[in-house]
């Protein structure tokens, strides 16, 4: 297995557990099947940035077990298309969309998505990430992969949780990169790397408090279920989550660590060179 894969996957394997759910209703208020820092009220927000249509061909890089993702097409009525490297969390995904009746409107795949995409040029008329291209090793380039696979004039929106807006100890970003290869940026960075990669930044939007809400959600609710969740996934699983959590919310009240939402838009005609 991708070692980058292991930080989620053990988790996924209980992911739509009534344990997991029940934690999910009480740290977001509704549970769409998420584990980042989205919460239906956003997505919603967010996902009518990205003027889809019941046509549309949504792609979802880092997808998980798909709960953004199914909430999408359940909106929209589109065709959705995952690409995980967790096998626990396409497992999941799969699951999770048959239970919603929405398995003929998703394809998933599992992809090391530090490689090329196999998917064709302009195949997609929309692109999301949410919270996810932290875990990427060279997002310049999945950014010029993104604008490949996008139809000229497509959109592209993720968040980054890992953008740096202050002074963080080692011991804090340590913790915070439990979940395996974790890169931290600079203000700017991403911004850089999209017009590089053949995009037009349309939207830049601080979202650092619902990483800051979700966060204090998660942790009470984890607090709440201790005993359950100790029986579930051991001790020692569950202080690596707490004490995580915890480096959260201290991030994100210092506001050191920002969590920010990023919308672009591909240029007619843009083909970047890889």
């Amino acid at each position: 297995m991708d070692p980058d894969a292991r930080g989620y996957d053990d988790f996924y394997r209980h992911f739509d557990s009534p344990l997991m759910q029940q934690i999910r209703r009480e740290a977001y208020g509704e549970d769409i099947g998420q584990h980042s820092w989205v919460t239906a009220e956003e997505l919603r927000a967010d996902v009518s940035l990205l003027e889809l249509s019941p046509s549309s061909r949504l792609l979802d890089l880092g997808c998980g077990p798909c709960g953004p993702l199914t909430f999408v097409i359940g909106l929209v009525g589109c065709q959705g298309t995952g690409a995980d490297v967790s096998r626990s969390a396409i497992a999941a995904g799969r699951a999770h969309a048959a239970s919603l009746g929405l398995a003929g409107s998703i394809a998933l795949h599992q992809l090391d998505l530090n490689e090329l995409l196999p998917f064709a040029s302009g195949a997609f008329d929309a692109v999301m990430s949410l919270d996810a291209v932290l875990h990427l090793r060279d997002r310049s380039s999945t950014f010029r992969e993104v604008a490949r696979v996008l139809a000229p004039g497509g959109r592209f929106l993720f968040t980054d949780a890992g953008v740096i807006t202050g002074p963080i100890s080692n011991v804090e970003a340590q913790s915070r990169a439990i979940h395996g290869y974790t890169q931290f940026v600079p203000p700017g960075f991403n911004e850089r790397a999209l017009e590089v990669a053949g995009f037009r930044l349309q939207k830049v939007e601080d979202q650092t408090a619902s990483a800051l809400k979700n966060a204090a959600g998660r942790l009470a609710a984890s607090l709440a279920h201790r005993a359950e969740l100790v029986a579930l996934e051991g001790a020692a699983s569950f202080e690596r989550q707490r004490s995580y959590l915890e480096v959260v919310i201290g991030l994100a009240r210092r506001g050191t660590l920002s969590r920010m939402m990023y919308l672009a838009e591909a240029e007619a005609g843009a083909r970047p060179p890889r």
